[in-house]
C-alpha cells in the first residue's frame, strides 16, 4: 500500500498542478529515506520543472542523503533549479553543505547568487567557515554577498572578518562591512548616566 501512495506522489509530483504538486512535495517528506532514491533520480529529469520540484521534495525529505541530492542540484543547468537547492539547504540548516552554497555566490545568475546568500544566513554560525574565504573573491560582487550573509547572521564571530574588508577597493563592500559591525556594537562608545 505505502508503495502506491509513493508512486502516486511521484507521479503528481512530475505531472500535477501546482497546488497539487507542493501538496505531493510534502507528502514525499513523510515517506522519508524511501523517497530519496526516486527523487533523485528525477533530479536528472530532461525538464527544468520536475527538476525544480525534486528539489522542492527533497527539501521536506530532509538528511544527509537529501543534502547530498541537493548539493549535486547545485550544479544543475537551469538557474531557478539551482536557486531552489540553495533556499532548500538553507532551510534544512545544512552546514555540511556551507561550502557547496559559498561557491553559489560566483554564480553567473545573479538570482541563484542572492539566493545562495540568502541559504548561508539561514545556516547561521555554521556558515562562516565557507563565507569568510569569500571576502577575499577576485569579483566584488561575490564579496558583497559574503558580506550581506554576514551581516544578517550577525555573530560576534564575524567581527575581525568584517573588519578585514573595510578598505576593500569596492565602496559598497566596505560600506556594508561598516554597517554590519555597526550592528554588532563595534566602534560604539556607551556613557554612564
Amino acid at each position: 500500500m505505502e508503495d502506491g501512495l509513493l508512486e502516486e506522489a511521484l507521479r503528481t509530483l512530475v505531472a500535477g498542478d501546482e497546488e497539487r504538486r507542493e501538496e505531493a512535495a510534502i507528502t514525499l517528506g513523510r515517506f522519508g529515506a524511501a523517497a530519496l532514491e526516486p527523487l533523485d533520480a528525477l533530479t536528472g529529469s530532461h525538464e527544468a520543472d520536475t527538476r525544480w520540484w525534486a528539489a522542492r521534495a527533497l527539501a521536506e525529505v530532509g538528511g544527509e542523503g537529501a543534502v547530498a541530492s541537493l548539493v549535486h542540484v547545485l550544479e544543475d543547468a537551469d538557474a531557478d533549479v539551482r536557486a531552489c537547492a540553495c533556499l532548500a539547504l538553507g532551510r534544512m540548516g545544512a552546514t555540511s553543505a556551507a561550502l557547496a552554497l559559498a561557491a553559489r555566490l560566483a554564480d553567473e545568475s545573479a538570482f541563484v547568487a542572492g539566493i545562495a546568500a540568502d541559504g548561508l544566513s539561514m545556516l547561521g554560525e555554521g556558515a562562516l567557515p565557507a563565507l569568510v574565504p569569500m571576502l577575499r573573491h577576485e569579483r566584488p560582487g561575490v564579496r558583497l554577498l559574503a558580506v550581506r550573509a554576514l551581516d544578517r547572521i550577525g555573530s560576534q564571530q564575524a567581527v575581525e572578518p568584517l573588519c578585514s574588508v573595510l578598505e576593500d577597493p569596492s565602496y559598497l563592500v566596505s560600506r556594508l562591512a561598516l554597517e554590519a559591525l555597526e550592528k554588532l556594537g563595534v566602534g560604539m562608545v556607551y556613557f554612564s548616566p
